[in-house]
């Protein structure tokens, strides 16, 4: 079967979605499991800091050496929120654009 250069890197037959070149059941790559373990390490990393800053640090005494590695408490909530409100835009702004997108392949096939 000839490929199409249009439908390069998508999923055959759905017109959306990137299609990463495996079949089901492969195993992934070196690399694939050196970014998954990185995120992670990452993920754990903010989990472990969050809740030391969170739980953990109001019952420590404010004058003790380890509060100088973290941020005022008000961020504790702040940070949280506004990554949340980013995040809710995003998915947003991606519903949007694939809803766009579909009505406009719609138009053309009429």
């Amino acid at each position: 079967m000839p490929r199409d250069p249009q439908s390069e890197g998508r999923r055959p037959g759905t017109g959306c979605g990137l299609w990463l070149g495996r079949k089901a059941g492969e195993m992934a790559t070196g690399t694939d499991q050196a970014v998954g373990f990185g995120l992670v390490a990452v993920s754990l990393i903010i989990f472990t800091y969050y809740t030391v800053w969170v739980i953990l640090l109001p019952f420590i005494d404010s004058q003790h050496v380890i509060h100088k590695y973290f941020l005022p408490r008000a961020y504790a909530v702040l940070i949280p929120l506004a990554s949340g409100l980013l995040l809710l835009l995003f998915v947003g702004l991606f519903i949007t654009y694939m809803m766009l997108k579909s009505q406009r392949v719609a138009k053309k096939a009429q």
